[in-house]
């Protein structure tokens, strides 16, 4: 691992604490109701349709809306709709939004805009009015999305699925809280300059969630993580220390455990019939080594 991220000149010096470390319990880690309940309720949300009203004539917030659209720049045609939908939202601001509201069954009217010299226009025709419109639960649902036979085959399926997920995730908190325990009370010799190379790799992963919301990177880190510049690159530099540290703790342990994974055990745990390239199955190596050195700390709903 070390030698693939490119951080192999960073050493652990000295292993100490392991005995003040206390037992974490993840036993009590099952799925309440209303986690069950919020889940099914996102789902079929994410399955909304749309559902004419009839007796709605003229746009108004809140409404859904059916309706045909071209989009001309200047005299030429770069896209044709007749099927558009589109729920008016105070937060959306495009020119197309804001411009239905208002507007009655049937209309035909135009819209103007300049996007960075380039002048669009938009020939709409409102076809319908209505709302978006969540499915029920039940068997004929279930059936359609969801790939189960009844609510109650789908709902037992999905608890045993969250418990799992529950677990899974306690137990990697679990092994997280106790790296960084260790990482408190164990000496390293850090190479900055490794350290601070794989630090790049953190704030990429920013660059990457900053998109996702159509954001620059320094938008994000100012206006949703409230960090100045200074902050966000020393936070990123720290979570690339850290992980460094974690991975030289889980080695240090293991060898003072002589604690070893063989192929076989690599193959089973990520249910593959054949062994991945080197870096891949080194990955898995690690995070089964990680598994092993951290269980002594961790109590299970199974011990």
């Amino acid at each position: 691992m070390m030698g693939y991220l490119n951080v192999d000149k960073c050493r652990i010096t000295e292993l100490s604490g392991l005995n003040e470390i206390g037992k974490i319990d993840v036993s009590d880690s099952s799925v309440s109701q209303k986690e069950i309940d919020d889940y099914v309720a996102d789902q079929l949300d994410m399955n909304r349709s749309f559902r004419a009203d009839p007796s709605a004539k003229q746009i108004k917030e809140n409404d859904c809306v059916n309706f045909s659209l071209v989009k001309y720049e200047g005299d030429e045609e770069i896209f044709s709709g007749d099927d558009e939908y589109l729920c008016i939202d105070e937060n959306d601001q495009s020119v197309v939004t804001r411009s239905l509201t208002g507007h009655i069954k049937g209309d035909t009217y135009e819209v103007h805009e300049n996007v960075e010299g380039h002048d669009y226009r938009y020939e709409i025709t409102i076809k319908r009015i209505g709302k978006m419109v969540a499915p029920e639960l039940n068997d004929e649902v279930v059936r359609e999305y969801f790939n189960a036979d009844s609510v109650s085959d789908y709902l037992a399926s999905l608890r045993d699925s969250l418990n799992n997920e529950n677990r899974s995730a306690a137990i990697l908190g679990a092994q997280d809280d106790i790296l960084e325990e260790l990482i408190d009370k164990c000496k390293f010799d850090m190479d900055k300059q490794q350290v601070t190379d794989y630090s790049v790799s953190v704030v990429n992963s920013y660059v990457d969630e900053a998109y996702l919301y159509n954001k620059d990177l320094k938008t994000y880190y100012t206006e949703d993580l409230h960090m100045s510049e200074k902050q966000f690159f020393d936070s990123c530099y720290k979570q690339g220390e850290d992980y460094i540290k974690k991975m030289l703790v889980v080695g240090a342990l293991a060898e003072q455990d002589k604690c070893s994974i063989d192929e076989k055990e690599v193959l089973e745990a990520f249910d593959l019939s054949k062994r991945p390239d080197d870096e891949a199955y080194t990955y898995m190596e690690y995070q089964l080594l990680t598994s092993a050195v951290t269980a002594p700390y961790i109590i299970k709903d199974d011990e």
